[in-house]
């Protein structure tokens, strides 16, 4: 072989051993930043699990609290048909209907103060 022959081929290795080295370490860069973001991922996946658990908390307490403002609300629809009914009675004397009527008025703004908060509670 010639000089030049083995010049070429020398000079053919030593290019491919140095685009060898730059892949590489391509590799070991893109290997990194593979690392890098599954430890991201597995981190947010964390963080996803336990923002689940918070919404299932949350849900729960509101649904919670709608049944305890239903309930207040249907007790609050018994009372003033309870009211209704003494206002109605003719054994209740004038003293006493006054009374009744402004219980019933306390009771309906009662109830139309539940009813808001209920009518907030389902819309979030």
């Amino acid at each position: 072989m010639s000089r030049e022959s083995e010049d070429l081929v020398n000079l053919n290795i030593a290019e491919r051993d140095l685009k060898m080295m730059e892949l590489e370490d391509l590799i070991k860069a893109k290997t990194e930043m593979l690392l890098k973001k599954k430890a991201e991922i597995e981190k947010k996946q964390k963080v996803n699990k336990f923002l689940g658990t918070v919404k299932n908390d949350y849900q729960k307490y509101h649904s919670y609290i709608m049944k305890e403002k239903e309930e207040q609300y249907k007790a609050m629809d018994i009372l003033n048909q309870y009211v209704n009914y003494l206002s109605t009675d003719e054994q209740v004397t004038n003293k006493y209907l006054e009374s009744v009527k402004s219980d019933q008025k306390e009771i309906l703004g009662e109830m139309n103060r539940l009813k808001h908060e209920l009518d907030k509670i389902v819309k979030q």
